[in-house]
């Protein structure tokens, strides 16, 4: 039995001792900590490379020091990473970046940039898109390989636009929807008052008919008052008839803004999802180096594709049917090409349907 008894004590004892040595290091670690200044800052951009970077670790640390930011042989508890963090994302091409302090004080922070698809270089604008459709400027000394699309096509958002922008057309879109939506109600609102107005005018019809009991004299008297009353009944029924037709006008110009708005978010999307769709398929991304982007007169996007191979132009027109015109392009490339010879071909057209022609 005292074995047993030793045995139990001596676990606890054991025990006691684990705890409190934990318990000790983790006040030395604390006390380590409170005490500790940052010794350096070290900045990564893992997804960065020579044909795809934005910027270098360098110029971010050299943005970092001169930001204002107290980081430099500050204590590590008195450093904001949350601070840090918002101040990296405000250079567009920053996806997100993660910010954490070593024990022994070095500051690091990890970059991730954004991966965009393509460079709007048309409109005045100098951005670059991703497959999300998130939009940034061109940092100064941008040395990131993406196609080009050039043109006179200019999408629906400010030059100086970052962030999302289909999102951005969303809210445009959900702009219009609400004006919409209290047109509806003012409608709702005209209707309600033109039927109390016709209500109110059948009333007075019933009124006017004079009862047999009611002599003529003070039914004459009381037809002044009912004349008159119809009469504001009557002038009520042709404002609101004309609000009506103001209201009309308005709901067409906001409808008519709101497909234009549609139409061009469909036109952006599909822009994307053609270049993205270029960019995945190994034979058009090597061959392909430059979309011209330009809009028609129904305000949908034409496009010309720049080959890599030949000494001419791909009329690719609208991105209606992308899929049918690449398929006979690329048998127009293995069989038809190879026949009349590169060098013949000026133009080469494939909007139309199922036939490809080339214009020497």
């Amino acid at each position: 039995m005292w074995r047993k008894i030793g045995r139990v004590f001596g676990a606890i004892l054991g025990w006691g001792v684990i705890l409190a040595y934990i318990l000790f290091a983790q006040n030395l670690a604390q006390k380590h900590r409170s005490e500790q200044k940052v010794t350096d800052i070290v900045v990564s951009m893992p997804d960065s490379t020579e044909l795809r970077r934005f910027a270098s670790s360098e110029q971010m640390l050299k943005r970092l020091k001169n930001s204002g930011l107290k980081i430099e042989k500050q204590l590590v508890d008195s450093v904001d990473a949350v601070k840090i963090s918002e101040y990296i994302a405000r250079s567009g091409f920053v996806r997100d970046a993660d910010v954490y302090v070593t024990y022994s004080g070095e500051v690091h922070i990890d970059i991730r940039q954004h991966q965009p698809i393509l460079r709007l270089l048309c409109g005045g604008l100098n951005s670059y898109i991703t497959k999300e459709g998130e939009v940034f400027r061109s940092p100064k000394g941008a040395a990131y390989y993406a196609s080009v699309v050039t043109g006179n096509y200019v999408p629906h958002f400010p030059r100086n636009y970052e962030g999302n922008a289909l999102a951005h057309y969303d809210k445009l879109l959900g702009n219009e929807n609400d004006k919409l939506a209290k047109i509806g109600a003012e409608f709702a609102s005209l209707k309600r008052k033109q039927s109390e107005c016709n209500r109110r005018k059948h009333e007075l019809k019933k009124d006017s008919r004079r009862p047999k009991w009611r002599s003529k004299e003070k039914h004459n008297r009381l037809m002044v008052s009912i004349t008159k009353e119809m009469q504001e009944c009557e002038a009520e029924l042709l404002s609101l008839k004309a609000r009506n037709a103001q209201l009309k006008k308005r709901q067409q110009a906001v409808e008519k803004r709101r497909w234009k708005l549609y139409e061009k978010r469909t036109d952006f999307a599909n822009l994307i999802n053609f270049v993205s769709e270029v960019g995945e398929d190994s034979f058009w991304s090597a061959e392909v180096v430059q979309f011209v982007a330009d809009t028609t007169s129904t305000g949908e996007i034409s496009l010309r594709l720049i080959p890599r191979s030949g000494d001419f132009i791909i009329e690719f027109g609208t991105l209606a049917d992308s899929d049918e015109k690449l398929d006979k392009l690329h048998k127009f490339y293995d069989k038809g090409l190879s026949r009349i010879g590169w060098e013949h071909c000026k133009v080469v057209d494939v909007r139309y349907d199922k036939q490809v022609i080339c214009t020497k």
